[in-house]
């Protein structure tokens, strides 16, 4: 009986404490204009308790006096309130000024107020754009100087991204630094990004030296916050693919009576009656879908962050497609009362993608009259006949070729942090690891080829890719009085290795699917092993006084294994100052209606090594191999390729910035301006040698220098109109690309695009664009023959004295009488004048929408699938253009009258022709969605969902007449050319898919 009145008593003095710890708390959330903030989070600060805002600013919480109530909203700053004896509360968030933000920079992070180099910063939350499959694609659009385009499109294929336009004739690819580690945008989700900053300018990338010459993107990766519930993250969506343009090409029926009208007919043609439409058996409505998971909070003491992604995306090119998944994992650890701090991320992409090499203009000019099956055939699909163009089944070789790239991408970092015996002096270690592993499996079954037969095959290669990197740096950083310093200093080193092997065999026994079931008498092997190596050494000083004058000043030495001795070190310089002129006594009269005002200045040197192993070392060459007298004898030579000169030096980029950063109307427009010089000189370039050495190979010279300049706008509004939130934003830039030497030979010009040898089309030239377009001009068509003959040069003769009626008309640009190559003259640039994107968005209770429009203007494109399809030499389909070929009754055309001899090379590669505006303007993305009201999540244990339907490439403005004028620097995919010379040319890129889908966002 005592123990039971006991536990009455206890249990009501329980009840009765905890009544009076814990009490009913009501408050509203207003913003600095009295406005109340919907959907801002409340919670109780080292719990997992909290709530929302509703949409009124309200918000009603339990909560034990004593505790703090923490109220964050995504574009203000963060407020604290205690919770004392009161039982309502009126909270003010004041907005957050973009100077307040903290930027990542090389090796540490600052306040954009404290910023002199060209550093453009977008959040997470701006690139997880619902239909980013890359985190390169959400980055499109969204940063002035940076141009992110079309490489290859296939799935999975990755996309070109340049920074400030070409400074070199090699890799012009930027230094990508994930969470502390050089590695690849690609491996990357952009759902799991928290920050991703782009360093343009020199005295911004200088702490990279040798690696930032193309500029530095560093991407940081979302973390878990301490003393934080754990919060579970749901992005999903799915959706469906479509080809959004259709290039027009003659039908059967239509190509027959075109052929017979010009009786170019063949007899054998006669009984070819089918009618295929090879456009649409090999392009498909194909679905994409993605889901993505993430779990994220921390303790006292550490922090925690984990996420799982999945991506299926089917090819609009039938049986072409990419399958992925990721694992991410970021931790940190915090001991001795904060003073030794640790962490890690973990990465792992594993990705399948299936490709297909079928040129895209072959599908194009396939004949229309050859049906697609043929059970008399092995393989079961028609071939071409004798009479027509040696051209693939292209529904043929998408199901009896099969291509693969299995590969599977692993990066480790870790670090360890002590705060030192000194205020504000800490030391790092930074350990981080790359390996990849991949395997390309390439299987085609036995094919007709026309009245041949092609023996199966089977090749496989594997490839690893291994880097380390382990970096030791010191930072100081501390105040006295009006003086702020930061100081950096480091030693770094990396290696890395490749290797690779690889195997194949032919007459593969049906129904196997492995090297080893086909004979060895025709069999291939193959194996490489490649090895590299850089140590570096750099500081960098950050200064401010008073917030207002900024100096930073960095330097870094790189010696690279790959140059010879006595040339492997360079030296990397830079200087910024900054003035921020708002915080001056004589400009306070002026802060109201300028809230924000700095100017800023840089200059720095940044290098580039990017050239082959062993370029300047005498390697030997195997598998010189020979059978003498019934045995096989293995030979080696050393000396066999062209070896570098041994005073083959750093390619070096010198850079100039010049920027202005300005905010109005209480911070609601901000403004940067900026203008950029970049002079590369020395740049590497493999220079081709006379064949009559006998040696193979091209040696790597310093070979010239090239020059940018350009300017770059960014704005940025955000405002609202009662319960309306919206913002719109703009950027553009401007870039001139020269050549303005070329050190090294007689010729002042390089060769670029060349189609299949037909005719070099961009070049390389002093006092012009690198790929500027170099063509022979056209004039119309000849309406007679009387035309012909009077277009004579000064001396009387005939310039085209092959030419009829109907052909076309071509400039004797250096009259001397006659055309040929030699009348090539300048006829554009493939980069644009003028780049911008234009983003937009607005939210009302609950509904927000969203769009991006970006393009381009000013740039050419060489469209030499239109070449191939318009040409007239050879017996395959052909554009429907074609039907409007000059005639003597039909004189008001462009398109040259028909003839399969074309005397006057009316197809002629080298031609204006061919050359069109690539100009566009274009809806990228368009979204809208809806965020769920709290009282429909309660029951199902939701904190809030949001449904969204997104489009994206939804339509297009442009004169071009191919698929899509979004053309960066191929990566060779489809049969197509790599190489810098290759921006703006098609040889048939892969065309880009519009896409519509629908998704949800939830945290749990």
């Amino acid at each position: 009986m005592r123990k039971t009145a006991l536990l009455l008593l206890l249990s009501t003095y329980g009840s009765l404490a905890f009544a009076q710890q814990s009490q009913k708390v009501r408050g509203k959330v207003l913003d600095a204009d009295n406005k109340p903030v919907a959907g801002a989070t409340v919670n109780i600060k080292g719990s997992s308790s909290g709530t929302k805002t509703d949409a009124d600013g309200s918000f009603t919480l339990d909560v034990a006096k004593g505790k703090t109530l923490k109220i964050t909203y995504v574009g203000m700053k963060e407020q604290e309130v205690l919770v004392n004896d009161a039982s309502t509360y009126s909270i003010v968030l004041q907005s957050g000024t973009e100077l307040d933000e903290v930027v990542v920079i090389g090796y540490g992070t600052v306040k954009k107020s404290d910023l002199t180099g060209a550093v453009a910063s977008v959040t997470g939350k701006d690139l997880q754009s619902n239909l980013a499959k890359s985190a390169a694609g959400a980055l499109q659009g969204r940063v002035a100087g940076v141009t992110v385009s079309n490489a290859g499109g296939t799935p999975g294929a990755g996309m070109s991204i340049n920074i400030r336009g070409l400074s070199s004739m090699g890799n012009n690819a930027p230094l990508y630094v994930i969470d502390g580690v050089f590695g690849d945008i690609n491996m990357v989700d952009p759902n799991d990004i928290a920050s991703l900053e782009v360093l343009k300018d020199a005295s911004a990338a200088a702490i990279y030296g040798s690696r930032a010459a193309n500029g530095v993107v560093i991407i940081t990766t979302k973390g878990g916050k301490r003393s934080a519930p754990a919060v579970l993250s749901l992005n999903a969506y799915t959706g469906i693919q479509s080809l959004p343009k259709k290039m027009d090409l003659m039908d059967g029926p239509q190509w027959k009576a075109f052929q017979k009208e010009y009786k170019y007919l063949p007899p054998q043609a006669e009984s070819f009656n089918a009618n295929t439409n090879w456009q649409d058996e090999v392009f498909e409505t194909a679905p994409i879908n993605k889901v993505n998971l993430d779990i994220a909070g921390g303790g006292e003491r550490s922090t925690y962050s984990v996420s799982g992604g999945y991506l299926n995306q089917k090819g609009i090119l039938k049986t072409t497609g990419y399958e992925s998944f990721n694992v991410r994992s970021k931790n940190t650890f915090s001991f001795f009362n904060d003073h030794f701090r640790m962490g890690n991320t973990f990465m792992l992409k594993s990705g399948d993608r299936k490709y297909s090499d079928l040129t895209i203009t072959d599908i194009l000019r396939q004949n229309p009259l050859l049906p697609i099956y043929d059970e008399n055939v092995v393989g079961g699909y028609s071939t071409w006949a004798p009479w027509m163009k040696n051209l693939d089944n292209p529904v043929g070789n998408l199901n009896l070729y099969n291509n693969h790239v299995y590969q599977t991408d692993i990066m480790l970092n870790g670090y360890a942090e002590a705060d030192l015996f000194v205020k504000g002096l800490k030391y790092r270690l930074n350990v981080g690891i790359n390996r990849t592993t991949g395997r390309n499996y390439n299987k085609a079954d036995r094919r007709p080829d026309g009245t041949a037969v092609l023996q199966s095959s089977l090749n496989e290669s594997a490839f690893f890719n291994n880097q380390w990197l382990i970096e030791n740096t010191l930072h100081y950083d501390n105040t006295f009085d009006k003086h702020t310093i930061s100081l950096l200093a480091g030693y770094s080193a990396q290696e890395n290795s490749r290797r690779g092997f690889g195997a194949g065999r032919k007459d593969i026994p049906v129904g196997t699917d492995v090297i080893g079931a086909a004979s060895p008498a025709e069999q291939t092997t193959s194996g490489d092993l490649y090895e590299s190596a850089l140590v570096s050494q750099f500081g960098r000083l950050m200064y401010s006084y008073d917030n207002r004058y900024l100096l930073t000043a960095t330097i870094r030495r790189d010696g690279s294994s790959r140059f010879a001795e006595g040339q492997r070190y360079g030296v990397f310089p830079s200087i910024a100052l900054g003035w921020n002129v708002m915080n001056e006594r004589f400009f306070e009269h002026a802060k109201n209606t300028i809230n924000e005002f700095k100017v800023r200045a840089s200059y720095g040197k940044l290098g580039n090594q990017e050239i082959g192993d062993y370029t300047t070392q005498n390697v030997t060459q195997y598998g010189i191999n020979a059978i003498q007298g019934g045995t096989w004898w293995q030979g080696a030579i050393p000396g066999n390729n062209w070896v570098s000169p041994r005073n083959l030096t750093w390619e070096e980029t010198e850079t100039s910035n010049i920027g202005v950063d300005l905010a109005f109307l209480q911070r609601k427009l901000n403004i940067s301006v900026d203008y950029y010089q970049r002079n590369t000189k020395n740049i590497l370039l493999g220079i081709n040698q006379p064949p009559s050495t006998g040696l193979s190979g091209t040696p790597m010279m310093n070979a010239g220098t090239i020059t940018n300049k350009g300017f770059e706008f960014l704005a940025n509004y955000r405002d609202a109109i009662g319960e309306v939130n919206y913002n719109i934003g703009v950027n553009a830039s401007t870039v001139k690309n020269n050549v303005k030497a070329i050190t090294i030979g007689g010729k002042q010009e390089f060769e670029g695009f060349n189609p299949r040898g037909e005719g070099v089309v961009s070049w390389a030239k002093v006092g012009y664009p690198i790929g500027g377009f170099w063509l022979i001009q056209t004039d119309g068509l000849f309406q007679s023959d009387a035309e012909v003959q009077a277009y004579k040069a000064g001396n009387g003769t005939v310039i085209q004295p092959t030419a009829k009626a109907g052909d076309i008309k071509f400039i004797d640009y250096n009259g001397d009488g006659k055309i040929d190559n030699n009348d090539r003259q300048y006829m554009g640039s493939p980069f644009p004048k003028l780049a911008y994107g234009i983003r937009g968005g607005l939210d009302y209770k609950g509904v927000d929408f969203a769009f991006f429009f970006d393009g381009m203007y000013g740039n050419k494109i060489y469209n030499y699938t239109r070449a191939r399809m318009e040409q007239t030499n050879e017996v395959n389909n052909h554009s429907a253009r074609l039907l409007d070929s000059w005639t003597p009754s039909n004189t008001n055309t462009d398109i040259p009258r028909y003839t399969r001899e074309d005397p006057n090379d009316n197809k002629r590669r080298v031609s204006e022709r061919w050359l069109e505006n690539g100009s566009f303007f274009r809806l990228k993305t368009l979204e809208l969605g809806y965020t769920l009201p709290a009282q429909w999540l309660s029951k199902a244990t939701l904190k809030n969902a949001r449904i969204f339907l997104a489009a994206d490439n939804l339509f297009i403005v442009t004169k071009y007449k191919g698929y899509t004028p979004d053309l960066g620097q191929s990566n060779g995919g489809n049969g197509d050319y790599t190489g810098v010379l290759t921006a703006g040319t098609d040889y048939g890129r892969f065309p880009l898919a519009r896409t519509v889908m629908f998704g949800i966002q939830a945290n749990f």
